[in-house]
């Protein structure tokens, strides 16, 4: 009898133990579940629909997405250079991340390097343009603007001392060049206009740099076309010979090597300042302007040309630095 009492009161114990084992089990059970599911869902993607968009505007979403893309090219002329032709893996499949994607992109446009036009003579230098070598064929790139400056002791009238795109750089034959150059003589001087609308910003600011004119960025105009960013909206000189200009700014998704940043920032006190610029690649640094005066809170508006990476700061004429951007490529 006191065998069978012991053998009862072990019953209830053994049945909690099995009961929590049991549970403990499924518990367990469960969230290995959802781990693996949630993992699963974590690893899967949909693909998108990306034929007909340029690659260089959607690198980053399929970085995102973990794909490893490969790329090939094809010339379609009649479409834009960069356009994704076909995709591998067709729109709304649901793939694992890190899956391969291949993408054909055309290539409609003959690519080639800038040449060095600082030195030679308006004429030469157009001459130059109108004939460049591009692989196995000549093309002629198009002048979208000159911007005169005044004559520094030495300098020979209608001399090229700058232009955008840089020498050297790797180009399209639809990009427009851009030339910075010395003013005619006095005889021509009157045909010149002074209004820079629909100039190249960093030399029209470069030209009123050297002939110590002042203006001021009182807008940046964000626009869908990348042909007009960085030009001159619009110049309104005011009473005093101040120009007061607005720029077109296109806002790119990933910098290439070279493009336009802009810049907005309040001014901390009314002084006048300088602007210099440090090429992050090759340490060299030049000044973009001084002596410009700014008021207290005033916006201070921008747009500069980047080459590579760079860092630019704003300093007082004392030396004091305000604030420094940097500016760098993503792809």
């Amino acid at each position: 009898m006191k065998e069978i009492l012991e053998k009862l009161k072990v019953l209830p114990t053994m049945g909690y133990v099995l009961f929590i084992s049991a549970g403990l089990t499924l518990f367990f059970i469960s969230a290995f579940l959802v781990v693996l599911l949630r993992t699963k869902s974590n690893s899967t993607i949909i693909m998108p629909e990306i034929v007909g968009q340029e690659y260089i505007e959607i690198h980053n979403e399929l970085q995102r997405l973990r794909l490893k893309v490969k790329l090939d090219t094809k010339r379609i002329p009649e479409k834009n250079d960069g356009e994704i032709l076909s995709q591998s893996i067709p729109a709304g499949k649901t793939i694992e991340a890190g899956s391969k994607l291949y993408l054909v992109v055309n290539k409609s446009i003959d690519k080639l390097q800038m040449p060095d036009l600082k030195g030679q003579s308006l004429s030469n230098a157009k001459a130059k343009l109108e004939k460049i070598l591009a692989g196995d064929t000549f093309v002629n790139l198009e002048i979208g603007g000159i911007t005169y400056i005044k004559a520094i002791e030495g300098q020979t009238p209608e001399t090229v001392v700058g232009q955008i795109p840089e020498s050297g750089k790797n180009i399209t034959t639809k990009e427009k060049v851009f030339l910075l150059v010395v003013e005619p003589s006095f005889k021509e001087k009157s045909s010149l206009n002074t209004n820079y609308s629909g100039q190249l910003f960093p030399l029209a600011t470069n030209s009123l740099f050297i002939s110590k004119t002042p203006y001021e960025v009182s807008e940046i105009i964000l626009t869908k076309s990348k042909n007009e960013s960085g030009l001159i909206a619009e110049d309104k000189i005011l009473e005093d010979g101040k120009h007061d200009l607005k720029v077109f700014y296109y806002q790119y998704e990933n910098k290439i090597n070279s493009g336009f940043e802009k810049i907005s920032y309040k001014i901390s006190d009314s002084k006048e300042y300088k602007l210099i610029e440090e090429n992050l690649d090759d340490k060299k640094e030049k000044t973009i302007f001084e002596n410009l005066k700014f008021s207290k809170d005033q916006i201070f508006n921008f747009v500069l040309y980047r080459e590579g990476n760079i860092k630019v700061s704003l300093y007082d004429m004392n030396g004091n630095r305000e604030k420094t951007f940097t500016f760098k490529r993503d792809l």
